[in-house]
């Protein structure tokens, strides 16, 4: 499945609308996903797992991961995870064991801007999926293949 986009000049990144179903809770939701290739590992925001009903008391703390900008808590989501990707015609969800949320830290020194447009990241599709994707690029426009 491809989707298909032309780059921002003034902001090129690329948000990719993503149905979340979260199996062991039965939460359903979506979110836009920004593609980062710097990001070791894909991940829901904070803001997007409080908006999904997600109890973090009942979610796994796992490792923390530190930054420029401070410290995260991770957090581990036991069972499967569902994503789904759609174009106008058609759509494919790939499941995702035991996929993870990032709760932010931040530094003293992290100006309040700053903070504000990391929390307004939905979620992260990282390397560790990005490997199975294709991705090209030809001047502004972008095709990735899920």
């Amino acid at each position: 499945m491809k989707i298909i986009g032309t780059f921002d000049k003034e902001k090129p990144q690329i948000l990719v609308p993503v149905g979340i179903k979260i199996d062991i809770f039965d939460l359903n939701g979506s979110a836009e996903f920004l593609i980062d290739t710097g990001s070791t590992i894909s991940f829901i925001s904070e803001s997007t797992a409080l908006k999904l009903g997600l109890d973090f008391s009942k979610l796994l703390n796992i490792e923390p991961s530190t930054g420029i900008g401070g410290e995260a808590e991770i957090y581990q989501i036991d069972g499967y995870t569902r994503l789904t990707f759609e174009n106008e015609t058609e759509h494919k969800t790939i499941q995702r064991k035991n996929f993870r949320v990032m709760k932010h830290n931040f530094c003293e020194h992290v100006k309040e801007n700053t903070r504000r447009k990391i929390l307004s990241l939905q979620g992260i599709i990282g390397m560790d999926m990005i490997i199975g994707f294709r991705f090209t690029t030809a001047g502004l426009n972008y095709t990735l293949e899920v």
